[in-house]
């Protein structure tokens, strides 16, 4: 049960959040069906399976598809109907399930309202951000960690010494040591938005003064400055252009409205625990080992349980304790970790490890709680586990089948247990009878036949390989299988037609069709059977209930939520 519990939260939750990556207009208010007064709408349907996302070969394709979906709908419909009956949504299980995802939501909600929502671009913006892709630059950068050394670097870049050679010494861009520096060509929305912004200032020949970006101090030198050919006609680089700016702002919207979190919830260290731990450092290893060791880190075995409870750092409605620290700083491999004696990037270090929790103080802080949209998520939320339970455990389902039922089953159907004949081929195709015909006359032997292969073979990705079509059966060359009978292990056969080819085959092996022993496939054949004496059950159940719930199918509405103009004209007047 609670591995079930686990998997169903993660699910439904995946499946809600969904909904934050479709827009919210007419289209998903259209009501596609009603059962027993309750709506399903097309916002609904794309919330729980994606559909938006999905690609479809054509529009009728997608109406069916959604159709099918329809149908699904309205059976959970049924199923959160019965459950309601049932009292199921007043249950642990129900609960238990809501609240393991109730911050999410909560932030997931917090997130629409302070960065999508904030989201604004109208056409000068496009076109602004257009006409600024005229142009790219050839600029190299040095990177390093403080104001101080971007400033002592720019002092002796201007008393002569070299860009290029101060980046491969002192930039903490990896890249440098190979480069000196050098990004190469750029446009606009390709670097950090400060970035771009001070380097296109710069005109060819120029060094900028330092200035910070979110990856530390940077001194940026331009060397040209050229006509951008990537750039096409505004309107083919619109949805490009939308899609860039949007990402910029949204990044932007969040930088800003983090570092507003930061100045409200400001951290605060308890020095007095970090000078413990160091205390309890200097007391644990001699002075030559204790030099070795850095003071970013502490054993947690090493500590008792008042130790561990010592409270590290404190915000507005939260804290963090030594042991809770130390634990969660043994999950994140590879991060790096600050210093006990360094208040200031300890404060930053907790912000970032424990800002889910903050944002959920900020969430609750706000009234999130009480928006409309939270409310209606969380209430969706509750009803999909409670369909899922009254599915699962609250419906009668037929017996599992017994091993009489299942061996009837095996001989009954013995030809979807048989593996068909396979064989190991060797091929060499090319467009001309006569070329074919010629090659099969030169071939004495396999090691011949795989160096004409390697010469000749047109097939895709098979030079380089002796023309190796490994060991395979009829499904996947049907061609050349119709002649595998006929030809002994060894032999050659050809030339074969293909589509607009040639083929002459080696029978390098050949394995006999083979029935698959009952014991193997007994497990499969217990999964099918269950499922599909599931799935009946259910079906008959959702008749059943049909009968005392009307239930209203709105296929125009349907229709209409499909965006036809994603296909041909020809095509999305069918129906």
């Amino acid at each position: 049960m609670k591995q079930r519990y686990l998997l169903l939260t993660a699910a439904l939750t995946i499946i809600l959040v969904l909904s934050f990556l479709t827009g919210c207009g007419k289209k998903d208010e259209l009501v596609l069906a009603r059962v027993g007064g309750d709506e399903i709408t097309a916002r609904d349907m794309d919330e729980i399976y994606g559909q938006s996302r999905m690609n479809f070969a054509s529009y009728q394709d997608e109406y069916e598809s959604r159709r099918a979906v329809l149908d699904s709908l309205v059976m959970q419909r049924l199923l959160i109907k019965e459950a309601y009956k049932r009292n199921i949504d007043a249950s642990e299980e129900v609960n238990r399930i809501v609240l393991a995802s109730y911050d999410r939501f909560l932030l997931d909600i917090l997130y629409q309202r302070e960065i999508n929502d904030k989201i604004k671009i109208n056409e000068d913006d496009l076109k602004d951000f257009y006409n600024q892709l005229e142009y790219k630059i050839q600029a190299s950068h040095i990177l390093v960690s403080t104001e101080d050394s971007a400033k002592m670097l720019l002092d002796s870049i201007k008393n002569g010494a070299s860009f290029e050679d101060l980046a491969v010494r002192y930039s903490k861009d990896q890249t440098a040591r190979t480069n000196r520096g050098d990004l190469g060509y750029f446009s606009r929305g390709r670097m950090d938005h400060i970035f771009e912004e001070n380097a296109f200032k710069l005109n060819p020949g120029e060094i900028s003064t330092p200035f910070k970006t979110r990856f530390g101090w940077h001194i940026v030198k331009v060397a040209d400055r050229a006509i951008n050919e990537e750039r096409q006609s505004f309107d083919k680089m619109k949805d490009q252009i939308r899609a860039t700016l949007d990402n910029l702002k949204r990044f932007e919207i969040l930088e800003n409205y983090t570092n507003s979190i930061k100045a409200k919830y400001p951290i605060k260290v308890e020095t007095s625990t970090c000078d413990y731990v160091l205390h309890r450092r200097s007391a644990l290893y001699p002075p030559q080992l204790l030099e070795q060791i850095p003071k970013n880190d502490f054993d947690l075995a090493q500590l008792d349980r008042d130790e561990k409870e010592l409270i590290l750092a404190t915000w507005e409605g939260g804290q963090i304790s030594l042991g809770d620290y130390l634990s969660k700083v043994k999950k994140l491999r590879g991060a790096p970790k600050p210093d006990f004696d360094n208040t200031e990037a300890m404060a930053e270090f907790i912000f970032q490890m424990n800002m889910m929790e903050i944002l959920g103080v900020e969430a609750r802080k706000v009234g999130l709680e009480n928006d409309p949209e939270f409310k209606r998520k969380i209430t969706r939320f509750r009803e999909l586990a409670m369909a899922d339970i009254m599915e699962n455990d609250s419906l009668i389902y037929p017996p599992p089948p017994d091993d009489g039922e299942l061996r009837q089953y095996y001989e009954d159907h013995i030809a979807d247990y048989t593996v068909p004949p396979k064989a190991h081929l060797y091929e060499i195709l090319v467009s001309s009878e006569e070329l074919a015909q010629k090659l099969k006359s030169q071939i004495r032997s396999l090691a011949q036949f795989k160096k004409l292969a390697d010469e000749y073979t047109e097939r895709p990705g098979k030079r380089g390989t002796g023309g190796d079509l490994g060991v395979t059966d009829h499904r996947y060359y049907p061609d050349l299988f119709k002649f595998v009978d006929q030809t002994a292990v060894g032999d050659i056969a050809g030339p074969i037609p293909t589509i607009q080819r040639y083929a002459v085959i080696y029978v390098a092996d050949k394995q006999a069709e083979e029935i698959r022993d009952f014991n193997v496939v007994k497990q499969n054949i217990k999964d099918k059977l269950e499922r599909e004496r599931r799935n009946k059950a259910l079906a008959d159940w959702v008749a059943k209930q049909k009968e005392s719930i009307d239930v209203t199918i709105y296929e125009e509405n349907l229709r209409a939520s499909i965006n036809k103009a994603k296909y041909a004209p020809a095509d999305s007047t069918m129906g």
